[in-house]
């Protein structure tokens, strides 16, 4: 996996306002993907 996000077999470009394409910023955001990790690894061990 390489954490980057394709489109019409293409690398997507990030998201501008009014487009429907391209990516989210909070699809991108490392802290996000870090909680969210995190949360995961807790619910799993039942924490």
């Amino acid at each position: 996996m390489s954490g980057r996000y394709f489109e019409d077999c293409n690398e997507a470009e990030p998201h501008q306002p009014g487009i429907r394409r391209g990516v989210a910023p909070y699809a991108l955001d490392r802290g996000d993907a870090e909680r969210l990790w995190q949360v995961s690894l807790d619910m799993l061990a039942g924490r």
